[in-house]
């Protein structure tokens, strides 16, 4: 009788281990899984959809819609796009999840005649794999008479992978003191936004990666390093790039960008796709959202 007294408490005592075990194994299960970086696919490109293309839309529209499906992009900035080109594209990108949003700095010369509301419209735009909330347009400084075109500064919120993320597209004078006004005009704009949300800028720029009006933007170009902006090619592996791949392709420069605010972002990778369909090549990256 004592063994089989001994032998029953022996089983109540491996019956509670084992219960006990069960219930830490339960909460280790319960404990949820950290969630993996979000990545999001940048690119800008400006497709000379008034000069190269000639306002053509079929092809344009079709071109530019397959790089962006192919190539997964999340959000898209696209420079001289003429308004019946934005509405081809985001036509045919539409049922891909993508909306989007267009502004006109100016009137193309060989852009279809559209509405009577945009006319030849010819200017920027934003196309996001996503929810997009509201559009803000904001016209750039011309202080010379010198080249005074119509320049101006496109504006979206978004929502990308559960983010409200701001983003930002334009294209600058090609030089002189236009230039300068402008790129700080965009700088002074968006530094305060990046202090409080997620902001990426893209857009051609029209200046080279060591050009002193870029200062402002490079990270590790600010005292200290520390800037509001990070560029896609400064990465860890190449951290303050004074080159950069070229995306204008007549005459090989860097004079497209993608920024983002580095206190939201880590940039991971970036690259140039050439293209007979304009004289800038494609500037395509990934940033991972913090």
């Amino acid at each position: 009788m004592a063994a089989d007294s001994s032998t029953m408490n022996l089983a109540r005592r491996i019956s509670a281990v084992v219960a006990v075990l069960g219930v830490l194994a339960g909460l280790v299960v319960a404990v949820p899984a950290q969630a993996a970086p979000a990545r999001i696919r940048v690119m800008t490109f400006n497709i000379c959809g008034n000069v190269c293309r000639q306002g053509e839309v079929t092809r344009t529209a079709k071109n530019v819609a397959y790089q962006v499906t192919a190539r997964r992009v999340s959000v898209t900035f696209l420079q001289e796009v003429c308004y019946s080109q934005f509405l081809a594209i985001r036509s045919r990108l539409y049922d891909h999840g993508y909306r989007g949003v267009f502004t006109s700095g100016e009137s193309g010369g060989r852009c279809n005649d559209y509405d009577r509301r945009h006319g030849k419209g010819f200017g920027n735009a934003i196309l996001v794999r996503g929810e997009v909330i509201g559009r803000i347009v904001h016209g750039l400084p011309s202080p010379a008479s010198v080249r005074p075109e119509g320049r101006a500064m496109l504006g979206a919120t978004a929502r990308i992978r559960g983010r409200s993320v701001y983003l930002v597209t334009t294209h600058t004078a090609p030089g002189g003191p236009n230039l300068v006004a402008q790129l700080r005009a965009v700088r002074r704009y968006l530094e305060p936004i990046a202090h409080r949300m997620p902001v990426i800028l893209g857009g051609d720029l029209n200046s080279l990666p060591a050009s002193s009006e870029l200062d402002g933007f490079y990270s590790r170009r600010v005292a200290g390093g520390q800037g509001v902006f990070r560029e896609m090619d400064e990465t860890t592996r190449r951290p303050y790039c004074r080159c950069g791949s070229p995306t204008y392709q007549p005459v090989p420069r860097k004079i497209d960008y993608v920024f983002a605010s580095q206190r939201h972002f880590r940039p991971r990778n970036a690259a140039t796709f050439g293209s007979r369909y304009s004289d800038h090549r494609m500037y395509i990256g990934e940033f991972i959202l913090a």
